[in-house]
Formats: structure tokens, sequence, C-alpha cells
């Protein structure tokens, strides 16, 4: 069904799925959204408006009130870029500590 309207099936990296969870979901609202409620041209320019949006006019607290556009067009022009860190995240930390306590867990019981 996908290749019979142009589309390919994406993947999740293994293991990472906290990582890009996000954005397979996007795309999985998209993919959905251009078979069933749009044809191909509506969607495409729907996408094309929502992309615009963010990049161009969407002022981010992260970038100190400016826009994506606008912190890249400073990136490009300056020697030094100023960076912007994204905040910790607890619930994703909490989840890579889990893990690791996992990995130990069971490395001392395979010494055992």
């Amino acid at each position: 069904m996908l290749e019979n309207d142009g589309l390919t099936q994406s993947m999740s990296r293994v293991g990472h799925c906290i990582d890009n969870g996000p954005v397979e979901s996007f795309q999985g609202f998209i993919k959905d959204m251009a078979k069933v409620l749009f044809a191909y041209e509506e969607a495409a320019e729907i996408i094309y408006r929502t992309y615009e949006y963010y990049i161009y006019r969407y002022p981010q607290k992260r970038f100190h009130g400016k826009t994506a556009n606008q912190v890249r067009q400073e990136a490009l022009t300056a020697n030094t870029p100023e960076q912007y860190p994204i905040a910790p995240n607890r619930r994703i930390e909490r989840f890579w500590e889990g893990i690791e306590k996992s990995k130990a867990k069971h490395q001392a019981q395979a010494q055992q």
C-alpha cells in the first residue's frame, strides 16, 4: 500500500525509540493525513505551511524568543555561534538510569 502511494516505511533505531518517538509519531500522522484526509497536493501544502510557521514565525523560549531561522542566520554569520542547550528532561534521564541499573544487575548475576 505504501509503495502504491510513493511512500516508504520509516524505521526506528533499535533500542533508541525514546529519542525519535516524536518524529516517528509525526511522520505517521502525516502519512495518515495524506492518505485519508487530503489529496496529496493539499497535504503537501499543509505540511509546507506548518514547517514554515515553526521555522520562520514561531519564537521559541529555548532560543530566548528568537525563531529557528533567526538562530540559524546568526550561526551562519558568527565566528562562534551562540549555544542554546536543550533543557534536561528528567523523565528521559530516569529511563536511562533504569537501563544502567538493569545492565548492572544482569552483569552481577552473570558473574555469580
